[in-house]
């Protein structure tokens, strides 16, 4: 009714348009579904939409073989909500994911995955961003769900965390070749048009490093395309490649997304590939909108699609249908700047955004939306607005959580009292195009950040804080600086005012919980866990397990490692405290166990070392018994870390049991050797060792060493 009712009042719009090769698109109940979601692609920026310095020939060729929608709409530019309306079919103020940070998808809503499940479909995906980890709830519905994608609490911005796209292309691939005939529901998400743009050397030749990351993106979707080839699924699927938003690119003055509703934010690809090419060359000309895809998908593969805000789209492939308006919003200007959210609807010829200073877009004599015709033509604004507000626009600011009566008990007790989050408050905020440099303020602040120049960043974001006190994220960015400058006190003071503007959010009590153990508050780092916990169970519980650790309290760390893992079995540190726990107790084969899954989930996190990890195993190992494997894991052990004192301690001990007296000395001696900047610890270290091993004359040795490099510490005088 709302989309007539506008309809109505704007009669004079073109709504659709297309040709097609003729025909109906018919129910295809036996075709795989796959859909591809390219992160932050602005349709405008594509070959198939008249770009000029675009290269995307993977996707150029799904055009020439599907259908292409002209003007499909994203109702949102965020990453997490956008993809919660894809999946879903429903628009954020029904699904209620506002922002990437603060909300999860309930499973009261049912997404495609669900739907094609509930159908037999066997449903897998994989994602690029840490956005969409499961937790969010967005996994919902999926048997496979790749998301290994890790990062601690507090260091960075999440919405910059990803992951390369071949990583999940591999993992989605694999799982697809898996299903052995069986019909499948697959969902990939690729991120490499999110910034920051560093696209692969061979893509580095465009103008714009937005349009190398375009066509990097665009030669994984012809990866996953070549394996659906390869399994001779090609011409049998149902393959749609869209994206979630677009990216501003300083066109109005938004270098990135999610502050603004302009076309270059929310204007979005949609290609739709039916099996065997049918209406292959089609160009769909009206107005739709994102919410549209998943009944779409639903409908040509024969499953009722009821109680969706979107329609199905099956109708126009064939060249039948309406276009009708669309609904976007984007709260995050509130949410982490303290300024207004913003609304905007699009149908057919004209655009409005409802703004402190609305605006109103010709799109006809004005793409680049440059004309502000809101007071000339202040009917068809009107109409607009109230179409808006009929749709749920100007209602109370949602709140990116409830904030149960327990966690605002914790809140108040730790001194956040009263607080509900500045994004909460009410009254006129300022509009986001009147202070839209302090945003790019911020963002040069973490541009120096990530570059290392820490001070400069620091100041920087100060700098940003005194002008934006309720700007959310620069507190967190500043807390997270301070932070790795060593300046605990100053850290603290910035996380606690970001957790002040918003207690619900997990990020800044985990960066804070360390924060405090070392400031000898544990007791209160454990509360803003406990509070983490409810958004973060795996990565809260995990901390906790470590402060228990700390305590010498084994049984606590132990449950709280359980609890850990039960949220996602892939925390490494979780396994790793249960490993300590049954060490210590003596449980030799129990602990080895847990370790050895400790360093499984280990392997899955790029990169990561965990200190300790294989000379923890080689002990387990040695007092099994079991020698020549101890052996290897302590070499393993200072293969990866060479400074390490227990592996280097740990394996010589073992040697010298052996009677392997000069492979005994050789190990201990290269700690020296091996540690950066090594001082007296390490060198007490190696006497210490001789000593214990009865070696000594390596003892005598090393003291004289010893005290010739640090003559006043008596311990060489000894």
């Amino acid at each position: 009714m709302r989309r007539a009712a506008l309809t109505t009042l704007l009669a004079g719009a073109t709504l659709w348009a297309c040709r097609s090769s003729g025909g109906s698109a018919s129910v295809l109940p036996d075709a795989p579904v796959v859909v591809i979601s390219i992160d932050t692609l602005r349709a405008d920026h594509l070959p198939l939409y008249g770009y000029g310095a675009g290269s995307t020939p993977h996707i150029d060729r799904l055009g020439r073989e599907g259908i292409v929608f002209d003007a499909l709409y994203s109702h949102c530019p965020l990453t997490l909500p956008a993809h919660a309306s894809m999946l879903s079919g429903l628009l954020p103020p029904h699904h209620g994911v506002r922002d990437n940070i603060g909300f999860r998808l309930s499973p009261d809503h049912a997404t495609l995955a669900t739907r094609f499940k509930a159908a037999g479909l066997h449903t897998g995906a994989a994602v690029s961003a840490y956005v969409l980890r499961a937790t969010t709830g967005i996994a919902q519905g999926f048997d496979f769900y790749d998301d290994a994608i890790e990062v601690e609490g507090g260091t960075e911005s999440i919405g910059n965390l990803q992951r390369d796209g071949a990583v999940a292309v591999e993992a989605l691939s694999r799982w697809i070749s898996a299903q052995k005939g069986a019909r499948f529901f697959a969902f990939l998400h690729l991120y490499e048009p999110h910034s920051p743009y560093t696209p692969p050397p061979a893509y580095r030749g465009h103008a714009l490093p937005y349009d190398g990351e375009v066509a990097y993106a665009d030669e994984l979707v012809g990866r996953l395309l070549g394996a659906l080839e390869t399994s001779g699924l090609y011409d049998r699927a149902i393959i749609a490649v869209t994206s979630d938003h677009g990216e501003g690119l300083g066109d109005h003055g938004e270098a990135e997304h999610g502050i603004f509703l302009y076309r270059e934010a929310v204007h979005i690809p949609l290609v739709l590939r039916l099996p065997r090419g049918v209406h292959g060359g089609t160009r769909v000309a009206g107005t739709v909108a994102q919410a549209d895809l998943a009944p779409t998908l639903l409908d040509l593969a024969g499953l009722e699609a009821k109680g969706l805000d979107g329609v199905s789209l099956r109708g126009a492939l064939s060249g039948s249908g309406s276009g009708h308006a669309v609904y976007s919003e984007t709260f995050y200007p509130r949410y982490h700047l303290g300024w207004s959210e913003l609304f905007a609807a699009t149908e057919g010829r004209y655009r409005y955004v409802r703004a402190p200073r609305p605006e109103l877009f010709d799109l006809a004599s004005d793409k680049a939306e440059q004309r502000n015709l809101a007071a000339e033509r202040a009917s068809v604004a009107t109409a607009m607005n109230t179409w808006l507000e009929q749709g749920g626009a100007g209602g109370a600011a949602s709140a990116p959580e409830e904030v149960p009566s327990d966690v605002r008990e914790k809140l108040q007790a730790l001194g956040y009292v009263g607080s509900a989050g500045a994004h909460l408050s009410s009254g006129p905020r300022p509009d986001p195009k009147d202070h839209i440099q302090a945003y790019e303020d911020f963002k040069t602040g973490l541009s120096l950040r990530l570059a290392g120049r820490r001070q400069e960043a620091g100041d920087q974001l100060r700098k940003v804080v005194r002008a934006n006190p309720d700007m959310r994220d620069a507190w967190e960015m500043l807390g997270a600086t301070l932070t790795e400058m060593d300046r605990r006190k100053e850290a603290i003071e910035a996380l606690d005012r970001t957790i002040a503007l918003d207690p619900s959010s997990a990020e800044p009590h985990l960066a804070l919980a360390p924060l405090l153990v070392l400031d000898g508050r544990r007791d209160t780092a454990l509360t803003h866990l406990e509070i983490a916990a409810r958004r973060e169970p795996g990565k809260a519980y995990e901390k906790m397990a470590q402060v228990m650790l700390d305590l010498n309290r084994p049984d606590q760390a132990a449950e709280f490692a359980r609890r850990s893992l039960e949220a996602d079995p892939r925390r490494v540190m979780s396994h790793y405290a249960l490993g300590i726990v049954a060490q210590r107790g003596g449980r030799y084969e129990e602990a080895f166990a847990s370790f050895r899954q400790a360093e499984e989930a280990n392997r899955l996190q790029k990169g990561s070392v965990v200190l300790d990890l294989h000379a923890r195993m080689a002990d387990c190992l040695a007092r099994l018994g079991r020698e020549r494997e101890a052996e290897r894991e302590f070499q393993a052990e200072i293969a990866s870390v060479p400074w390490s004192r227990e592996g280097r301690v740990g394996l010589a001990m073992l040697y010298r049991s052996q009677g392997r007296d000069a492979d005994a000395r050789a190990t201990l001696e290269g700690l020296v050797g091996s540690t950066p900047h090594a001082g007296r610890d390490v060198y007490w270290t190696v006497v210490k060792t001789f000593a214990d091993l009865g070696d000594a004359e390596g003892a005598r040795q090393w003291a004289a060493r010893g005290r010739g490099r640090f003559p006043q510490d008596p311990r060489f005088r000894r």
